[in-house]
Order: C-alpha cells, then sequence, then structure tokens
C-alpha cells in the first residue's frame, strides 16, 4: 500500500533542525502515523526544557496540532507510546496524559529509555483519519 509523506508546518522543521531523518505525519490508508514527537513549543519552534509537566503537555500539543493537520484529532488515536528517559517521569506524564483523553484512552506503551540529550520524553501514535 503506498503511503503520503504529510509536512507539518513547524513541527516538521523543528523536527528536522534536530537531524532526525523522519517525516512527522505519515497516512497509509485511512491511517496516521506520527513520529516520535519530541516536546516542540508550537510557537517558536524550539524543543521546550524543564519539567516532566511541562515537556509532556508540549508533546501532547504538538500531537495535537499534527493530527488536526491531517482532519484527525485524539479522539481517532487508537494506539501510542510513550518514551521516557526515567521510570520516575511515569506520575508526571500519566497526569498530562489523561488531560488529552478525555472520551477514553487508546492502547498505550510507555518504556523507558536512556537518555536523550535536549529532552525526556518522546510520544507517537496511530490514529484514524477524521
Amino acid at each position: 500500500m503506498k503511503h503520503e509523506i504529510i509536512e507539518v508546518p513547524i513541527i516538521s522543521d523543528a523536527i528536522r533542525e534536530l537531524g532526525a531523518p523522519t517525516s512527522a505525519l505519515t497516512r497509509v490508508g485511512g491511517l496516521l502515523y506520527t513520529c516520535g514527537m519530541p516536546p516542540i513549543d508550537l510557537k517558536t519552534g524550539k524543543i521546550v526544557r524543564g519539567d516532566m509537566t511541562a515537556q509532556a503537555r508540549a508533546c501532547m500539543e504538538a500531537l495535537s496540532f499534527t493530527l488536526r493537520h491531517a482532519d484527525s484529532s485524539f479522539d481517532n488515536v487508537f494506539k501510542s507510546l510513550v518514551f521516557i528517559t526515567d521510570n520516575d517521569f511515569a506520575a508526571e506524564m500519566n497526569v498530562v496524559y489523561r488531560d488529552y483523553f478525555p472520551n477514553g484512552f487508546p492502547a498505550r506503551s510507555c518504556v523507558a529509555i536512556k537518555p536523550w540529550a535536549h529532552f525526556d520524553i518522546e510520544i507517537e501514535c496511530i490514529a484514524t483519519t477524521g
């Protein structure tokens, strides 16, 4: 099945600036696949630094923006994957995460990984189109 790479203003540029060889969003059939979304400030296009709450919120806002760009939303997400650099961040991340899924949670995995240089969280998701 053929895939379509969707350029997402601000997000695509920020990811390229990080040097990541990936696209922010790809559509295959009726499914949308986001990349692992770092905590991008949508106003500046820069990485949000600081506590887990701020970083998690920035990831979720960037994902929301990306999904809207393809006429979708968190209501259409059925799978997500959260990468954090320390399991101790899970509780703070969960508080933020709950705010974005008021109508029920998608299937989710959360994995602790070796720290990145610039941020402590990355979230990706798979959603259906609007």
